[in-house]
């Protein structure tokens, strides 16, 4: 059996780097485990790295998310991902937030076999454009994870 590619949305990233439990910790410790594989791009790094300032990250997983955790997260994801430095740029106008178009761009780059995520307008995408895209608890009900 392939082993199941995914492009993570970082919302996914981030529940599963600092919740105790749930589907996106089992998702990001499937990963660790290379039972599935995260394909990511220099885009996820920027994002992170722009979220990680936000008031209401720092708060989540009480205190977790510190400039250490930050810089062992990002080294962990370039082990266990699957890493795209150049991504071509494609328009999405069905997708209304631009700044989730590198998740369908890497998608179609990479191969991948869907995305992960819980924006509710990327999860639109999947019927509207028929586009594989899960959310984490998805996952768990399918048995992928």
């Amino acid at each position: 059996m392939n082993t199941l590619r995914l492009v993570p949305d970082v919302n996914v990233l981030l529940s599963g780097l600092t919740s105790l439990r749930g589907p996106a910790v089992d998702l990001y410790q499937a990963a660790r485990r290379f039972e599935v594989v995260f394909v990511l791009s220099e885009t996820h790094f920027t994002e992170l790295a722009e979220v990680l300032t936000y008031p209401a990250v720092l708060g989540m997983g009480e205190g977790v998310i510190t400039p250490s955790f930050a810089f062992r997260t990002a080294a962990e994801l370039h082990r266990i991902g699957e890493y795209y430095e150049q991504v071509e740029r494609l328009d999405w106008p069905s997708c209304p937030d631009p700044k989730d178009w590198y998740l369908l761009d890497l998608m179609v780059a990479s191969g991948a076999n869907g995305i992960v995520t819980k924006d509710k307008h990327l999860l639109r995408l999947r019927d509207r454009l028929n586009i594989p895209v899960f959310e984490p608890k998805e996952l768990v009900r399918l048995g992928v994870i």
